[in-house]
C-alpha cells in the first residue's frame, strides 16, 4: 500500500489562506466586454432600472483556488513510498553485495540506494557506499546527490563478494564513525566470513540487513561428465523456464524445459544433441534470467572427442588385460570411440588416436600420423613390452623423446629400488593444475634418454625425477607418451582418478589450439569477451588482464573475470559458477532479514506543478472568453490542441533499405563479390572470415561475419573493404554495376581485384582471369596504376612489410600511382596472388589450402598483408607521414 508523506509539511498551513483568496477573487468583477458603439440603438435600449455589477463565475473561482492549492501542495514536497527519515545523526553506511547473485533483482538495490540518497539529501548526514565484489576503491563521504550519482554507476560484477577484503577496506571507518546507520544490501547468499562480517558491521552502528525473496535466482552449473546440466534454485522456491544452448555464431541449437518445484533443490537437464552439434556449443543459459550465474560458457574441454583405437590394439581375451579397456573407461563420459587402421583413423573425424603398446610403425603410417598431428590431432601412446623391445632394437619413430632399450623394473629380485610414487606435474604442462596422488606407484617403466630435451618435454615424473609422461607440440596438435602401460600391469595409474584427468586434458589439446598444447601453462591468454554481472558478453577494455591455464583452473576472482580468453577460434572459458560450488541462502537466527520493497519513492511535486500550469492556461482561456475575445481564445486553443499532434516528418524514403545494407551499416563487415562459382565463393567467405578473426585477435577492429555482395543490385557504400576474385569466362558487368563500382572507389572504398593466376601469368600471355579483369577495367574510370613501391602506406599501415604476400608472390601488385583524390589513398589493389586462399581456414584455425610457395611462414606474412589492407581501407593514409619521415627530417636539417 502506497504511503504519502511531505518533505515540508509546514507549507500546508498556507492552505488556510484559500478562503481569503476566494473572497478577494469574488469581490473582483470580470473585465468589461468591448462592443461597437451604435449610438442610436444604445440610447433606445437604455435600461431604466438599477443594475448591480456582475460577479466572477463560481467555477472560475474554483479553478483559481485549485491552482493556488496545487502550488501550495507542490511546495510542501509530497512523495509516495518515501523511506522513513534516517535516524543517524551524521553517517549512513551502505554496503552492497554487487555480485552476479544480485543481478536478477538489481533494480531493487538501486531503488533502495536512491531512496536513502533522497532522504540524506534533505539532511546534513554523510553517506559511504561500499561494494563487496570487485571493490578496492578509497572510502570517501558523500552527499545525497553524490550517492545518487555513484549508485547510477554501480553495476553487478560477475564474481562473488569478498567479505574479508571489504572488511579490511572498511577498517578505517571504525575510528571515524560512531553510531552510524548501517544498511547491508546483501545478495541473499551466505558467503565465507558472513558471520564475522555481520559482527563487524554491527560494531559500526545500527545494522539493517536486506535480502531478496528468491536469493541468487536460479543457478546453472557446468555440464557433468554425462552431459547433464544441473539447475539449482538456492532458496528452494518455484521456478520454471528454458535452458537454451547456442552455437558460436549465436544460432540456437537446443531448448530444454526446466521445472523446479518448492523444496526441490535442483533439476537435471539433458541437452540431447548429435556429437557434431554438441561440439559446436559455445554457451548455455537459463532464458530470462539476467545473471552471470545463469550462464555457462563452453569450450573444447566440454566437447566430446572422437577417440580412435588402432586395430592392432589388444582386443581379444580378457578385456581387463587390454589397455583400450582402461582408456575407454576413463574417457567414456567425455568421448565417443571408433576403431580402424591408421589410414582410416586419420581420414575420419577422430581428434585423438590411441596407440597402445605399438612398438613398430610402418613408415607410411608414421608419415600419415605426423601430418595428421600437425593439422591439430592428438596421438596418445602407451609403453609396454613391444615399445621397450623396439627401443632396444632401434629408435622407434613418432615419439616425443628418445627411449632407452628394455625397461626399468622396481622391487625385483635383482634390483634394490622400491616402486616409485608419482613426483608431480611440470608447471609448463597441461597437467599443471593436477595434484599427484600419494597412493599411485609405478613398478616398471620405459626410460627416456636423459638430456635437456627430455627435461623440457617431461609433463609428469616419478618421485626420483624420471619421466612418467612426455609430450611435445607438433604443428597444431600434440604427441603424448605414457612411459607405462595402459593396464595395471606396470603401475597403479590406470586404476586412479588422476588417470582420467590426465587423459581428458590430453584429449582436448587439439581443440584447445596451440596456446594449450603443453608449451607453457603460464602463457597469458588475452581476454576476448568478458561476462558482466547480468550474464552478457562484451568486449573487454584494452588493459584487461590475461589468463593462464593454471589460473583458469582456480576459478573467477577480482583479477580473473569470467569470459573467453585466448584465440577467437579456440577460446578458453572461465565461468562464474564452477561444478564444485555450493550456495546457501543467507540467514541469521538472531537478526531479522528485511525485504526490498521494490517501490521507488515518487516525488509528486512535478506533476502537481504541471497540473497547476495547465489549469492556469485554462483560466487564461476562460478569462478571454468572458471578456469577449472569442476569436483570440479560439485561435490560442487551436494552437495548443493541434500543434503537438502535427507530425514531424523527415524526407520520406523512396525505396526501402535492404537487409544487407542495414546489417553492414550497424557493424563492420568485410565484403566479397559473389562470382557464382561455389568453390571460389566458399574460399572467399572462409578467407575473409579467417582474416576477420585475425583482425579481432590482433587489432582493435572487430569485424562481424563477411558478406557476399552483387555489384548489380547491392549498395556498396556501407562497406569499406571489397574483395573481388576474378573467374575465367565471367561475363562483363552491366553499366549499372560498373557505375556502382566507380562510385564506391570514388567515395573512399577499397577494391582488391585478385586474378589468382600469379603462378600461371607470364609476360606476353593473358590468362582467362586477366581477360575478365580487363573487361571490367576498360569500362571503369580508373586512376593511373603503378607497382606497389616499398615505401607505400600499405607496407606501414599496421605491420612493417616488404611485400603484399599471398599464396603465390611472383608478379607485382598494382595500386594507384602518385597523388589522387580521397587524400591520395589508393582505391584499388590489383594482383594475382590468391590472398583469400592464403587466409582461408576452418573454425579451428587449420588452413584450407596449402601455400604455393614459402610454407606456413609465408601464410603468416599473407595474413599481415591482409591486416594492412583492411587498415588502409578503414583509416586511409594516417601513417603516410611515417613513410615520408626521412624526407621531412632531411628538409628540417637543411633549414
Amino acid at each position: 500500500m502506497s504511503a504519502l508523506s511531505f518533505a515540508n509539511p509546514l507549507m500546508l498551513a498556507a492552505l488556510a489562506a484559500l478562503p481569503v483568496i476566494w473572497l478577494l477573487l469574488r469581490a473582483t468583477p470580470p473585465s468589461p466586454s468591448k462592443v461597437r458603439f451604435p449610438a442610436f440603438i444604445l440610447l433606445r435600449r437604455l435600461a431604466r432600472t438599477e443594475e448591480t455589477p456582475d460577479k466572477t463565475p463560481w467555477w472560475l473561482l474554483a479553478l483559481r483556488l485549485l491552482i493556488a492549492g496545487l502550488v501550495i501542495a507542490g511546495l510542501a514536497g509530497p512523495a509516495l513510498n518515501a523511506p522513513p527519515p534516517t535516524t543517524a545523526t551524521g553517517t549512513v553506511i551502505i554496503v552492497v553485495d554487487n555480485s552476479w547473485a544480485a543481478a536478477a533483482n538489481w533494480d531493487k538495490r538501486r531503488t533502495a540506494i536512491s531512496n536513502i540518497a533522497n532522504d540524506i539529501a534533505r539532511t546534513d548526514a554523510n553517506a559511504y557506499l561500499i561494494a563487496t565484489a570487485g571493490g578496492g576503491e578509497q572510502l570517501a563521504p558523500m552527499s545525497g546527490e553524490d550517492l545518487n550519482r555513484a549508485a547510477e554507476k554501480l553495476a553487478p560484477q560477475p564474481i562473488l563478494p569478498d567479505l574479508e577484503a571489504t572488511r579490511t577496506l572498511m577498517a578505517d571507518l571504525e575510528g571515524v564513525v560512531t553510531q552510524a546507520q548501517v544498511k547491508w544490501l546483501s545478495d541473499g547468499l551466505r558467503h565465507d566470513g558472513a558471520d564475522a562480517f555481520r559482527k563487524f558491521l554491527s560494531s559500526l552502528g545500527k545494522l539493517d540487513i536486506y535480502a531478496d525473496d528468491h536469493a541468487g535466482g536460479p543457478v546453472l552449473y557446468p555440464p557433468q561428465a554425462d552431459g547433464l546440466y544441473r539447475v539449482q534454485q538456492i532458496d528452494g522456491g518455484d521456478w520454471s523456464g528454458d535452458l537454451v544452448a547456442f552455437a558460436r555464431d549465436d544460432r540456437e541449437l537446443s531448448r530444454s524445459e526446466v521445472q523446479l518445484t518448492a523444496g526441490q533443490q535442483y533439476a537435471l537437464v539433458d541437452v540431447d544433441l548429435p556429437l557434431a552439434l554438441q561440439n559446436r556449443l559455445s554457451r548455455a543459459r537459463l532464458e530470462g534470467v539476467a545473471s552471470a550465474g545463469a550462464v555457462q560458457l563452453l569450450d573444447a574441454r566440454n566437447h566430446r572427442a572422437l577417440v580412435g583405437f588402432m586395430n592392432a590394439a589388444k582386443t581379444g581375451g580378457d578385456p581387463l588385460l587390454s589397455g583400450a579397456y582402461y582408456v575407454r573407461r576413463a574417457l567414456e563420459p567425455f568421448a565417443e570411440f571408433t576403431n580402424g587402421s591408421i589410414a582410416e583413423l586419420t581420414a575420419s573425424d577422430a581428434s585423438v588416436i590411441v596407440l597402445d603398446d605399438i612398438g613398430v610403425l610402418r613408415a607410411e603410417d608414421a608419415d600419415l600420423l605426423r601430418a595428421w598431428i600437425e593439422k591439430g590431432g592428438v596421438v596418445i601412446r602407451f609403453a609396454g613390452a613391444n615399445v621397450a623391445e623396439a627401443a632396444e632394437q632401434s629408435s622407434p619413430p613418432l615419439l616425443p623423446v628418445r627411449l632407452r632399450g628394455g625397461g626399468r623394473a622396481f622391487g625385483g629380485a635383482l634390483t634394490w629400488e622400491t616402486p616409485q610414487p608419482l613426483g608431480g606435474f611440470a608447471s609448463a604442462s597441461p597437467f599443471a593444475d593436477l595434484v599427484a596422488p600419494s597412493d599411485v606407484f609405478v613398478r616398471r617403466q620405459v626410460l627416456a634418454e636423459p638430456g635437456g630435451e627430455t627435461t623440457q618435454k617431461t609433463w609428469a615424473s616419478l618421485a626420483d625425477g624420471t619421466p612418467l609422461v612426455t609430450g611435445e607440440r607438433l604443428g597444431d596438435g600434440a604427441l603424448v607418451l605414457f612411459h607405462v602401460t595402459a593396464t595395471p600391469e606396470w603401475s597403479d595409474l590406470p586404476l586412479s582418478g588422476v588417470f582420467i584427468d590426465m587423459l581428458r586434458k590430453a584429449a582436448t589439446l587439439s581443440a584447445l589450439g596451440p596456446e594449450a598444447a603443453g608449451e607453457d601453462a603460464q602463457l597469458r591468454l588475452p581476454a576476448i569477451k568478458l561476462l558482466d554481472g547480468f550474464g552478457m558478453l562484451h568486449t573487454p577494455p584494452s588493459d584487461a588482464p590475461g589468463l593462464s591455464l593454471r589460473e583458469a583452473a582456480l576459478g573467477p576472482a577480482a583479477s580473473r573475470l569470467p569470459g573467453l580468453y585466448g584465440a577467437p577460434e579456440a577460446p578458453i572459458a572461465l565461468n562464474a559458477v564452477n561444478i564444485d560450488d555450493r550456495f546457501e541462502a543467507l540467514s541469521f537466527a538472531d537478526a531479522p532479514m528485511l525485504a526490498y520493497t521494490g517501490r521507488q519513492a515518487v516525488n509528486l511535486a512535478p506533476p502537481l506543478f504541471l497540473i497547476a500550469l495547465l489549469a492556469f492556461f485554462a483560466d487564461a482561456i476562460a478569462a478571454l472568453v468572458l471578456s469577449g475575445r472569442m476569436r483570440f481564445a479560439a485561435a490560442l486553443l487551436a494552437v495548443i490542441c493541434i500543434a503537438p499532434n502535427a507530425p514531424a516528418r523527415a524526407q520520406p524514403l523512396d525505396t526501402p533499405i535492404d537487409e544487407i545494407s542495414v546489417e553492414a551499416a550497424l557493424a563492420t563487415h568485410l565484403a566479397y563479390v559473389r562470382t557464382g562459382d561455389p568453390a571460389i565463393d566458399r574460399i572467399s567467405q572462409d578467407g575473409l572470415a579467417a582474416l576477420s578473426r585475425e583482425l579481432t585477435r590482433r587489432t582493435a577492429v572487430e569485424p562481424e561475419a563477411p558478406i557476399g555482395v552483387d555489384p548489380e543490385t547491392d549498395d556498396l557504400s556501407v562497406f569499406q573493404f571489397l574483395y573481388w576474385p576474378l573467374v575465367a569466362g565471367a561475363t562483363a558487368p552491366s553499366p549499372g554495376a560498373l557505375a556502382n563500382i566507380e562510385n564506391y572507389m570514388r567515395f573512399g572504398g577499397l577494391v582488391v581485384f585478385d586474378t589468382r593466376d600469379d603462378e600461371r601469368a607470364v609476360p606476353g600471355v593473358v590468362t582467362p582471369e586477366r581477360q575478365a579483369l580487363q573487361a571490367i577495367l576498360q569500362n571503369v574510370d580508373m586512376p593511373p596504376l603503378a607497382p606497389t613501391p616499398g615505401d607505400h602506406v600499405l607496407m606501414r599501415s599496421f605491420y612493417l612489410l616488404s611485400d603484399l604476400t599471398g599464396r603465390m608472390s611472383i608478379n607485382p601488385v598494382w595500386v594507384q600511382a602518385g597523388d589522387g583524390p580521397n587524400d591520395s589513398v589508393t582505391p584499388v589493389i590489383i594482383g594475382g596472388r590468391d590472398w583469400a586462399g592464403a587466409w582461408a581456414s576452418d573454425e579451428l584455425g587449420r588452413p584450407i589450402l596449402p601455400m604455393a610457395q614459402g610454407g606456413e611462414r609465408a601464410r603468416e606474412y599473407a595474413i599481415r598483408a591482409g591486416v594492412n589492407m583492411v587498415m588502409v581501407a578503414l583509416t586511409g593514409n594516417y601513417k603516410s607521414d611515417q613513410v615520408h619521415t626521412p624526407i621531412l627530417l632531411e628538409r628540417l636539417g637543411h633549414e
